[in-house]
């Protein structure tokens, strides 16, 4: 089993020229755009900016987005955010049924459900190791646990593909629910399998041990500026709209009213698209002509 501590480490092979192209962007440009778009869900429930940072969310993932297990691991977190908005909906059972404390709960679920979305954007267009290149030596080793964290998703859905593609050559052919028992051990087991492999890989390249260097650092261009701009500008935006009151960031729910929409913070969040106009290039003919 195979697994690369850097995308640049070794010969480049068909994953790690997937590793490659996910880092021809800058990684803190990518950590700088998910936080501001997340925080500008963060202050808002009203269900047209939300609902436009879904379709953001979406356009950035369908321009930047690479090949499976990591491009999946996005899907992941689009059912995981419809998943939060039905569960935070219906918690109303539990207290007063009506009609006002039903649209709360379904605009705070909805709320925690973009930022789950924008959250998967990021893991799916980023490399996660790239954030260990970018942490100072002091941190290194959170930002190896965040990395690592943030891989869970794709690694993940390559072991269930793996999984799955076993049973079907075996002739094991499960309903899909009645496959989550099935796919349980089997998933846990290369988890751990591929665990350990990354701990033996981290002691032999002497992980915590003596200076870190770095090669060939990541660059920041124009448009990841751009980006980052651009994304600053929308949470300003959204910031000064809650901080000031010039434009409604929660619709009323008591009585039940209609929700409006600010041109101002449409175009806000119309920046937060600017990634998914800029496509970038590949970035292993660029390491090849080196």
């Amino acid at each position: 089993m195979n697994v690369a501590i850097t995308p640049h480490a070794g010969p480049v092979t068909a994953p790690a020229a997937d590793a490659t192209r996910r880092t021809t962007w800058h990684p803190g440009a990518w950590i700088l755009w998910s936080s501001f778009a997340g925080l500008c869900a963060f202050v808002t429930t009203d269900p047209v900016y939300l609902l436009l940072l879904w379709a953001v969310a979406w356009f950035v993932y369908t321009t930047h987005r690479v090949s499976e297990p990591t491009a999946a691991s996005f899907r992941l977190f689009l059912i995981a955010g419809v998943v939060t908005l039905v569960l935070r909906t219906t918690l109303v059972v539990f207290g007063t049924i009506d009609l006002s404390s039903t649209a709360y709960a379904a605009l705070e679920g909805l709320r925690l459900a973009t930022i789950l979305v924008v959250f998967g954007t990021f893991n799916a267009v980023t490399d996660p190791f790239g954030i260990v290149r970018l942490a100072p030596r002091r941190f290194h080793e959170p930002a190896l646990a965040a990395a690592l964290a943030l891989s869970i998703s794709p690694r993940m859905v390559s072991a269930v593909q793996r999984v799955r593609e076993a049973q079907r050559l075996r002739g094991i052919r499960v309903a899909p629910l009645r496959s989550v028992p099935a796919l349980a051990v089997p998933v846990l087991e290369t988890g751990m399998e591929e665990a350990l492999t990354l701990a033996e890989s981290m002691d032999a390249r002497g992980h915590g041990r003596g200076m870190r260097t770095r090669y060939r650092p990541q660059p920041w261009t124009a448009a990841t500026i751009l980006v980052v701009g651009s994304a600053a500008t929308a949470f300003a935006m959204f910031l000064w709209a809650s901080a000031a009151g010039w434009a409604e960031l929660h619709p009323p729910t008591a009585p039940l009213g209609w929700p409006e929409a600010h041109p101002a913070l449409l175009a806000a969040i119309a920046l937060l698209a600017v990634p998914g106009f800029l496509r970038p290039g590949t970035a292993s003919g660029h390491a090849e002509r080196r």
